[in-house]
């Protein structure tokens, strides 16, 4: 599921625009000429309301929601289902890229977004329509945005983003950067200073 991004540049190239914001280049894979903004949280943010994003639904109508299509895309085995219908994931093998560890039983792994989906509320998603929400938390095009994880490093890192919370396995962080970054690109979401002071020290361990 990894994928294998080269770096397009070396450090982060930080443009002002007429009306003094600010925008960096994210030294990711080789840039479309997207910019991922950096701005502060709004003073004025409405309160989230995580029964807005609609998630775990059955888009393609198999009987399989969106968490058993992750933990069937990402066993390393075929995995077992708990019913006739194949419908609820009950066991595979799974490793964590959080921390390495090898899991078994789907029960004990929760589908974690990459990107928090209140993070994501902080970061501009406040201004979505209730469609888009669920698209966000439902999203399969990208496979590092949905990804299942043990349910207490899950717990742990919460709505945290990188300038707070980290994986525990220190070689997944230049991945998990990368990942952080392309997943706001291409959502349109913002990322605060701290957070993306964070982001480029995990980006300086891709070597």
């Amino acid at each position: 599921m990894i994928r294998a991004w080269c770096l397009a540049v070396a450090v982060s190239l930080l443009l002002v625009g007429c009306d003094g914001s600010r925008s960096l280049v994210a030294p990711t894979e080789p840039t479309n000429g997207a910019l991922l903004t950096i701005a502060a949280i709004p003073a004025s943010l409405p309160v989230y309301n995580r029964d807005e994003w609609r998630q775990w639904i059955d888009a393609d109508r198999d009987c399989q929601d969106t968490r058993a299509e992750v933990l069937i895309e990402e066993s390393l085995f075929p995995v077992g289902f708990r019913d006739p219908r194949r419908c609820t994931v009950d066991s595979g093998q799974w490793t964590s890229p959080y921390t390495g560890s090898t899991n078994t039983q789907a029960s004990d792994l929760e589908v974690d977004h990459l990107v928090p989906l209140a993070n994501a509320h902080r970061s501009g998603a406040w201004r979505w329509s209730l469609a888009d929400k669920e698209r966000f938390a439902n999203d399969l095009s990208d496979p590092e945005h949905l990804i299942a994880v043990e349910s207490s490093v899950n717990r742990s890192k919460g709505d945290q983003g990188p300038e707070s919370w980290r994986p525990p396995k220190r070689a997944y962080w230049c991945t998990y950067a990368r990942a952080w970054i392309r997943i706001k690109r291409a959502w349109h979401l913002t990322a605060t200073p701290e957070e993306w002071g964070a982001l480029e020290g995990m980006l300086a361990t891709c070597g």
